[in-house]
């Protein structure tokens, strides 16, 4: 019986996982949260699905983002793209141009940040060139998609969480510990097993 049960847990346990798989055969940008305020080093994930390779990558910056620096990518050339002059300008798009990410095969395009003060959400939205000219545009609302094989739905984007991780929790409020009926009844115990010593004592 308890084989029988360790079996059938592993199934669901492997289901769930093979469920969840190809959701992650996405371009997704990692973490998933962030605290507030915080400079992060963020890190693209592309994989090559299509039978030919990723000959390109775009990703628009979600407003709010400061000091956007994408790391140096052997073998891609790294294009910024700014709104606004001088101090004030903002990066809105970095593109990765002249790498190939064959197919069947990943990579990790990295890049620093610092992120907004309020919590919000992210929305990473990215753009996949691949050598035949195809472009795979990851800039749906995750939520059109019914699950992981609804293979019908737009390719989503990912986001990430920016949370407020400054703010203290608020202490539990310590109750007197209620006395329950066993041990009233070991209290009583204890009391009556000392008058009869008691007694035991006199009569001697």
């Amino acid at each position: 019986m308890m084989k029988k049960s360790i079996v059938s847990l592993l199934t669901i346990i492997a289901a769930v996982f093979l469920g969840v798989a190809p959701a992650f055969a996405h371009v997704i940008v990692h973490p998933s949260s962030v605290g507030v305020a915080a400079f992060q080093e963020f890190t693209m994930s592309v994989p090559s699905e299509e039978d030919n390779p990723t000959v390109a990558i775009k990703l628009l910056i979600p407003d709010g983002l400061k000091e956007v620096t994408p790391n140096v990518k052997a073998g891609w050339t790294i294009d910024i793209k700014k709104n606004g002059t001088g101090d004030s300008a903002k990066v809105t798009e970095i593109d990765w141009t002249g790498g190939s990410i064959p197919s069947g095969q990943r990579d990790d395009f990295l890049f620093q940040a610092q992120v907004p003060s309020t919590p919000t959400t992210l929305k990473w939205k990215a753009y996949q060139t691949y050598s035949d000219g195809t472009v795979v545009s990851w800039d749906h609302d995750p939520k059109l998609s019914k699950g992981p094989d609804d293979d019908s739905a737009p390719p989503p984007y990912s986001t990430t969480e920016i949370i407020n991780d400054l703010v203290s929790p608020t202490p539990e409020v310590m109750t007197p510990a209620k006395t329950s009926n066993a041990d009233l009844l070991s209290i009583v115990a204890v009391g009556l097993s000392a008058v009869a010593l008691v007694f035991a004592l006199r009569r001697k």
